[in-house]
C-alpha cells in the first residue's frame, strides 16, 4: 500500500504541470546531461548516435560515434566543453564549442589517457567525473589487472586551450575488493575538490583533493 501511494503522488506532481515536448521520435536515450549555464543539454542514444541541444531555440546537431556508443560524459565548469566517455575505449573524447551560445558550431576531439592501459591493463573507461574547478578528473574502468582493479584513476586537466590529463594517482576504497559504483565531486566545495564515492564493499567515502589553482 505504501508502494501505490508513492506512485500514485509521483504521478500527480508530474502531471500537474504543463510539460513541454522538444521533439517526438527521440527514444531510446540512455543519458541526459545540462550543461551548468543552462545554454545546453547533451543527450545519448544506445545506438551509438548522440545530440547536442541548445535551449534558447530548441534545436539540435546529432552526432554518430562509430562502432561504440557514449557511457558517461561531464560538462567542463564554463559549459564551453563537455568530456564523454566511450564503451570499449580509454580514450575520451572532448567537444569543444567554437562559438557563443546558441550556436551549435562544435568539434570533437581526442583526449588521451594511457595510463589506463599501460599502467592498469584495462582497456575500457567505465565512469567519468571532473570537478566544478575544471581541474580534476575521476576515471573508473574494468577488465584491469588484478593489482590496480577496483580503483580510481585521478587526473590533472588543464584546459589552455584544448583538454590535457596527466595521472596524478589511485584511489582504493574499503573492504573486500571493493568497486566504485557511482561518485561525484561536490559541486559548491571552494577549499578545493572534494570527491564522494560509493564501494561494492557497502561503504560511502569522501576525498578531499585539496590541491593549488593553476592560475596561482
Amino acid at each position: 500500500m505504501l508502494l501505490k501511494r508513492v506512485i500514485r503522488s509521483c504521478t500527480l506532481v508530474i502531471y500537474g504541470g504543463t510539460g513541454t515536448p522538444i521533439r517526438r521520435g527521440l527514444g531510446g536515450i540512455s543519458l541526459l546531461k545540462w550543461s551548468p549555464t543552462g545554454d545546453y543539454f547533451f543527450t545519448t542514444k544506445f545506438d551509438g548516435t548522440f545530440y547536442l541541444w541548445e535551449t534558447n531555440t530548441w534545436t539540435s546537431e546529432p552526432w554518430s560515434s562509430s562502432g561504440s556508443f557514449v557511457i558517461d560524459s561531464s560538462w567542463d565548469p564554463d559549459g564551453r566543453m563537455i568530456l564523454v566517455a566511450f564503451s570499449d575505449s580509454t580514450t575520451l573524447g572532448s567537444i569543444h564549442f567554437a562559438s557563443k551560445p546558441p550556436s551549435l558550431d562544435a568539434h570533437l576531439l581526442p583526449v588521451d589517457l594511457p595510463e589506463i592501459v599501460s599502467v592498469t591493463g584495462s582497456t575500457s573507461v567505465e565512469m567519468i567525473a571532473w570537478d566544478t574547478s575544471g581541474e580534476r578528473l575521476a576515471v573508473s574502468y574494468k577488465d584491469a589487472d588484478k593489482m590496480y582493479a577496483g580503483l580510481i584513476a585521478v587526473y590533472d586537466i588543464r584546459r589552455t586551450p584544448l583538454v590535457s590529463a596527466s595521472l596524478i594517482g589511485f584511489i582504493r576504497g574499503p573492504g573486500e575488493r571493493p568497486r566504485p559504483l557511482a561518485f561525484s565531486f561536490h559541486n559548491k566545495f571552494k577549499q578545493g575538490p572534494l570527491l564522494s564515492v560509493c564501494w561494492s564493499s557497502g561503504w560511502c567515502c569522501t576525498y578531499p583533493l585539496i590541491f593549488r589553482s593553476h592560475s596561482l
